[in-house]
């Protein structure tokens, strides 16, 4: 079994413009700027034999490039937040693209967790009593026109996730191409 996702990879660029908006940020437990990625589809713990279909099913997509852009901070988790990220613009091309692979996701057999697509780039993961909430809040609100430079994105990547004690490692399993039109 591997952990696994499909997401967009972040340019080195962008991932500059994140690294230091992430150290005005009050937290302690920074995402690495190598992990920073766009999941489009979550598939959890894979058997290799469903992988395997997945990656031949994904060596026929073929998507437009896109152009996007990151806009705002957030947090995910109301009551208790849980999670800080960089914010993607909305953008059609995204949103379809990323139904596109979930439905391939499932046409593979995936079981996948419905949830809304709210694309975005994690800086840092929040665990009760290691920040100061009303300080984050402030400093999510403060920042809340930071946006990085626009960016274009070619190619989607499998990841395989490793979780470890001090967090997770993401390595790219496989990168597949798009088609400009």
């Amino acid at each position: 079994m591997i952990r696994a996702f499909l997401a967009l990879e972040v340019p080195q660029h962008i991932r500059s413009q994140l690294v230091l908006q992430q150290y005005l940020l009050p937290v302690d437990r920074r995402v690495p700027p190598e992990n920073f990625h766009i999941t489009l589809v979550f598939l959890g713990d894979s058997p290799l034999d469903r992988l395997e279909e997945l990656h031949l099913a994904m060596d026929r997509v073929r998507v437009p490039a896109l152009h996007l852009r990151i806009k705002g901070l957030g947090l995910f988790g109301k009551d208790r937040p849980h999670n800080l990220h960089a914010v993607v613009a909305a953008d059609e091309g995204l949103s379809r693209f990323q139904a596109k692979l979930t439905t391939l996701a499932r046409n593979c057999g995936f079981q996948l967790t419905p949830r809304r697509f709210s694309p975005h780039v994690t800086l840092s993961y929040l665990r009760d009593g290691s920040f100061d909430r009303g300080a984050l809040e402030a400093a999510v609100v403060r920042d809340a026109q930071f946006a990085t430079d626009p960016f274009e994105v070619d190619t989607v990547a499998l990841f395989r996730s490793v979780l470890r004690p001090d967090g997770a490692v993401h390595d790219v399993l496989e990168r597949y191409g798009a088609v400009h039109s």
